[in-house]
């Protein structure tokens, strides 16, 4: 087992079944953490699971969770979950203590390990800092909260990063939209890690780093070669804390995309960067 953090994300907006994505149950058990992709935020603050649930229903999800658990028992896997709360208006018009407790109330509901906070910039608003502050002072310190970051969190002051990410466990880069290329994913890395730990404290051990299958046809892309050049990388001075993959549902040789197109997919065998991210993690 790899000594680094495999987290993957699962989306339930893609049809699953022959020659279509994956079903949660089929997750391989080396994938260290699930983030279940996506809820959204309603205008009143209540979140919306239709993406989640768009093919499969809560109670199946959930069914394949505990399922997951059940095989795990008695081995040296163990899969925690989360859920993937995605939207811009975590920041605006919420109660910080009362969204923390509709988030709390989901990953109750849910039985799931904690919460992934998908806030996207831009955005000059530093009350998504008293949000999650706020969440994981109802979720509490045992449970998992992660967070994906790009480029834009690094326009400081404006967007704290640093006292945004000490709330998580971890922080995921997603600079792959589009894909800047090995050496700038690596150097955004460290200015990640800078910026968490502080002037001449990098936090490489909170940042994961985020690659994408979606499409080879598209921008949101990391070439395979890549894949296994970051798998290897360590920063000078410390140990990443891991990779991410986005997704295991596009993780599939062929597949319609977001337009319709029945070119979507990776081109490679079904699993392929599952299984490298796997076989290259340290």
């Amino acid at each position: 087992m790899s000594n680094e953090l495999f987290t993957a994300y699962w989306s339930g907006g893609e049809p699953t079944g022959s020659g279509k994505s994956p079903t949660l149950d089929q997750t391989p058990d080396y994938i260290d953490v699930v983030e279940l992709y996506e809820l959204g935020i309603n205008a009143d603050g209540s979140l919306d699971d239709t993406a989640l649930v768009k093919y499969h229903s809560q109670a199946t999800i959930k069914g394949w969770i505990s399922g997951i658990r059940s095989r795990q028992a008695g081995t040296n896997y163990h899969t925690r979950f989360t859920l993937c709360v995605l939207g811009g208006s975590i920041v605006y018009n919420q109660d910080p203590t009362a969204f923390a407790q509709t988030i709390k109330a989901a990953v109750d509901d849910w039985g799931v390990d904690g919460v992934t906070i998908d806030y996207e910039p831009p955005s000059d608003d530093t009350f998504i800092v008293a949000v999650v502050t706020a969440i994981r002072a109802a979720l509490g310190d045992s449970a998992l909260m992660i967070a994906p970051v790009y480029a834009a969190w690094l326009a400081q002051p404006l967007r704290p990063l640093q006292a945004f990410a000490q709330v998580m466990d971890y922080v995921e880069t997603m600079d792959y939209g589009p894909y800047p290329g090995l050496k700038e994913t690596k150097s955004l890395y460290e200015s990640y890690a800078a910026a968490i730990g502080g002037p001449g404290a990098p936090a490489f051990g909170k940042v994961i780093i985020g690659v994408s299958c979606e499409n080879p046809t598209n921008d949101r892309f990391t070439p395979l070669a890549d894949v296994v050049s970051l798998c290897a990388y360590e920063p000078a001075g410390g140990t990443k804390a891991g990779m991410m993959l986005f997704t295991t549902s596009y993780d599939i040789k062929s597949r319609p995309n977001r337009t319709g197109n029945p070119q979507g997919g990776t081109g490679l065998p079904d699993g392929t960067f599952a299984r490298t991210i796997h076989a290259k993690l340290p």
